[in-house]
């Protein structure tokens, strides 16, 4: 809930801030020190009562989720700043995406190793834990400082007379008072301005809203989120209820949708360079989801079946995350050439707020669906009848499937294509 609240305010600050480090830096290197803290604390334990550890641990998850969306919406809407050429978004969002997986994977394994290493060397079970997460936090708030610390320009955006006459006063108080001053005021400014605006960000998207190509952009991103909750949620069930696969042999399998994932980038990147982004995406989740329904239907061995079905789902996603920004990158691209203005945070934490929505719903179907038909997880493997296995079969490649080609269905009304961003920039242009 507060992810969802906190999002959107700190999108559309974002989008007005002015300041010497440009728009989106000044968010990430207030909230690079305190993720490095509050990720520590988060996974530490202290001797308290249940109440006090109740506050604690609300009071922490509240604050990493504010550091969190400093950090996340503004480097995402980063790209619509860095470049205005539509294939150079494409590319921006496929080195993005590598170092997102290659942090996922160490995400995945180091934890574990530094644990066992801790406990072996004769730290407690609580101590281990608090080590991780230092480490996790060290890990997110370095990443932040190596980003904001080695991009120097970010405020690309064609500038209306208003932003250029704030722009200006704003330098003439930051050569009275120093730099020094600027950045000693730069969180608490931050913090403050986060409190108000609501009635200003409603505002604001429900004008982005009326946008054509945001309402298929986030319609199909919805629909595809959904599909992807309901298959990465039940991916789980399936390898061990269905197949009876070990814990081990699951990590494998996890394993191996992390690294084909990075694998499918340079193909989808080469893709987008000869037909449009929007083809590519269309095909790579549409052709990915009819391939999910043909797998229930069509026996290929338990085994064979289940890589298949991964990897498939490895080429949605990865056309998912590579190109859905990307897309956002040109409705933002267009927006700010007509008004003046860039939105892209707005935008951005517009289509947070629906992902969030979307998993929560995902994550319901698929209870409704293992609760309706008769799974009992506490059963164990032999106790589920064979109506449950089946569900869980169907929500691990039908249902998915079934919305990831209403993905397919829904961007066939998106607007926008390499030839008409090109048309309309040189008409506004010119």
């Amino acid at each position: 809930i507060w992810e969802s609240v906190i999002g959107p305010v700190i999108g559309f600050r974002s989008d007005r801030t002015l300041s010497r480090f440009g728009k989106r830096k000044p968010f990430m290197l207030a909230a690079a020190v305190p993720i490095m803290l509050v990720t520590g604390l988060l996974f530490s334990s202290f001797e308290m009562s249940q109440t006090a550890k109740a506050v604690y641990y609300c009071v922490m998850i509240i604050l990493f989720w504010t550091f969190f969306s400093m950090e996340f919406i503004p480097y995402i809407s980063w790209g619509a700043d860095l470049t205005d050429e539509y294939h150079e978004r494409t590319v921006l969002r496929s080195y993005a995406y590598v170092f997102n997986q290659i942090g996922m994977l160490v995400g995945m394994v180091l934890p574990a190793v530094i644990i066992d290493i801790s406990m072996n060397a004769g730290v407690s079970e609580r101590g281990s834990w608090s080590i991780a997460g230092i480490f996790c936090g060290i890990c997110a708030g370095g990443s932040l400082l190596i980003s904001a610390g080695t991009i120097k320009k970010d405020d690309r955006e064609p500038k209306s007379k208003e932003f250029i006459d704030e722009k200006k006063k704003r330098a003439a108080e930051n050569e009275k008072t120093g730099s020094r001053a600027e950045m000693r005021s730069l969180s608490p400014n931050i913090l403050i301005r986060i409190s108000g605006g609501i009635a200003a960000i409603f505002r604001e998207f429900a004008s982005i809203l009326k946008l054509k190509s945001i309402k298929y952009l986030l319609g199909a991103s919805m629909v595809y989120l959904i599909a992807n909750t309901v298959f990465s949620s039940d991916r789980v069930f399936f390898m061990t209820y269905n197949l009876g696969m070990s814990n081990k042999a699951i990590s494998g399998i996890m394993l191996l949708i992390t690294v084909s994932g990075i694998a499918f980038v340079p193909f989808i990147e080469r893709l987008c360079r000869k037909y449009d982004k929007k083809n590519v995406f269309m095909l790579g989740i549409g052709g990915a989801g009819a391939v999910l329904i043909a797998l229930r239907f069509i026996y290929v061995g338990e085994y064979a079946g289940l890589i298949a079905a991964c990897l498939i789902y490895s080429v949605a996603n990865t056309c998912y995350w590579q190109l859905m920004p990307s897309m956002i990158y040109d409705v933002s691209e267009i927006e700010a050439r007509l008004s003046g203005k860039s939105h892209a945070g707005s935008v951005v934490s517009l289509q947070a707020l629906s992902e969030s929505i979307c998993i929560a719903i995902g994550l319901q179907i698929l209870g409704i669906i293992l609760e309706k038909s008769g799974f009992d997880e506490a059963a164990g493997i032999e106790a589920q009848s064979e109506t449950a296995l089946a569900w869980v079969s169907h929500s691990f490649t039908l249902i998915p499937g079934i919305f990831m080609v209403l993905v397919l269905l829904i961007m066939t009304g998106y607007p926008i294509t390499k030839k008409k961003i090109e048309m309309l920039l040189a008409e506004k242009n010119n």
